[in-house]
């Protein structure tokens, strides 16, 4: 629960960060902050498929991140998920509460990588909240 937690701030603090800021990292001693590249963000309310702006009683943030970060995270959420949203031989994906993460064997060439996740935040509780179904 505390490696999700602190996916969800880390990657919720550098995506609120300057480029001026997100650059300058010296003020870690152990290295471990890192630029975020390779991110997309959505506020919305409902699910994140709709194209739904948020409310005063209904504000989520969902992030899509791909290549290292992504590949990262999937790879500290296992086991597989039972069923894919993928057709393809080789597709594989993992869910743990508001995070949901896909490998596409197909993309393996592809410039961003064959991994995505989508991290989900209820910004009126805190609470992770799930992203995509497929």
């Amino acid at each position: 629960m505390r490696m999700i937690t602190c996916l969800m701030s880390c990657a919720a603090a550098a995506t609120a960060l300057s480029l001026a800021y997100a650059a300058d990292l010296s003020g870690d001693p152990y290295g471990l902050w890192k630029p975020l590249k390779g991110a997309i963000y959505k506020f919305h309310s409902g699910i994140v498929a709709d194209a739904t702006p948020p409310t005063a009683n209904d504000r989520r943030l969902t992030f899509l991140v791909d290549g290292n970060i992504a590949k990262e995270i999937f790879n500290s959420i296992g086991p597989d998920y039972p069923e894919t949203c993928g057709s393809e031989k080789g597709d594989r994906d993992r869910v743990k509460k508001g995070i949901v993460c896909s490998y596409t064997a197909q993309d393996e060439k592809d410039k961003d990588g064959p991994y995505r996740c989508w991290i989900g935040l209820n910004l009126k509780t805190g609470d992770t909240i799930g992203t995509i179904s497929c």
